[in-house]
């Protein structure tokens, strides 16, 4: 019983300090201006992801939400799609020079902030958050596939 609620407490935790730290992420984009799928869409971007395909699959979205949001960079002129040479039906997103310069004032200077937070836990803090990180998710999806393959 008293491991029961031991359990439940600090589980109750891990989720509010989840719920805190994706609520930090999700303010990074409302601070430029921009939904939650443009912003890392810009970025996976300018990190050299290009194509949609590639994009909705690294966010975990549908083509169509993915499609939206294309829509309204290139209505902003952050972006522009440019067909392959040899295949005109795939098209791969680049940042316009609007593009690059909001990229370089916002989003990266949201990754600069959160560098400098990462460089005030110490190393060993760093290496301990990432790799119980890891481990949750490892477990967690362990979970979810043995429940699918098992329900109750």
């Amino acid at each position: 019983m008293e491991r029961d609620i031991e359990i439940q407490t600090t589980l109750t935790a891990f989720r509010d300090a989840t719920w805190e730290l994706d609520n930090i992420y999700s303010l990074f984009p409302k601070s430029c201006g921009l939904s939650e799928v443009e912003y890392w869409s810009l970025l996976l971007i300018h990190d050299g992801v290009v194509t949609q395909s590639q994009i909705s699959e690294r966010l975990f979205i549908s083509k169509q939400t993915l499609n939206s949001a294309f829509k309204q960079l290139r209505k902003k002129g952050l972006i522009r799609l440019e067909p392959y040479e040899e295949n005109q039906r795939s098209k791969r997103s680049l940042l316009t020079d609007a593009g690059k310069a909001f990229v370089e004032e916002h989003i990266l200077r949201m990754h600069r902030m959160e560098e400098r937070a990462w460089l005030r836990l110490t190393s060993e803090e760093r290496e301990s958050l990432i790799g119980l990180t890891q481990k949750i998710s490892r477990l967690m999806q362990d979970e979810l596939e043995y429940s699918t393959t098992n329900p109750v």
